[in-house]
């Protein structure tokens, strides 16, 4: 009799740590400022001229299927690429959604090669860097 509470006693210790494995979240860091994304939280995916978040940007909620009548304005993180035109001259963006990925595409109407932000991230285009011409949330 003993043996057997002994190993009951085992399960439900390792059913109750395996259930703390499964439902536990993963700890995920916050890395945009607050002020980053033009104080706007939750909302935008932004857009900046240079690496690294700075120099002139812009900033969405909505799908852009074309760039080519945005340009960059000062956001305080630097005036290089100020009235560039945001059409295939981006070079780092940031996702301040926290519910959907924004994704920026090589070709207007969404189409060809992709950068994917998911939601509360930042940092350099790869795949169209310089190369952005839309942008959808997903």
């Amino acid at each position: 009799m003993r043996l057997r509470s002994s190993a009951v006693a085992a399960a439900m210790a390792a059913a109750g740590t395996f259930g703390m494995l499964v439902t536990a979240a993963p700890a995920q860091a916050d890395t945009i400022p607050d002020n980053l994304c033009g104080g706007v939280i939750d909302v935008d995916y932004c857009l900046w001229y240079n690496s690294n978040q700075k120099g002139g940007w812009t900033a969405t909620y909505e799908n852009i299927p074309n760039w080519v009548n945005w340009n960059f304005s000062d956001g305080g993180q630097g005036t290089s690429g100020v009235n560039t035109p945001v059409k295939n001259n981006a070079a780092s963006y940031a996702n301040s959604r926290t519910d959907k990925t924004g994704v920026s595409y090589f070709n207007s109407n969404y189409g060809g090669a992709s950068d994917v932000a998911p939601p509360r991230d930042l940092g350099n285009l790869v795949n169209t860097y310089n190369n952005n011409a839309s942008f959808r949330w997903r």
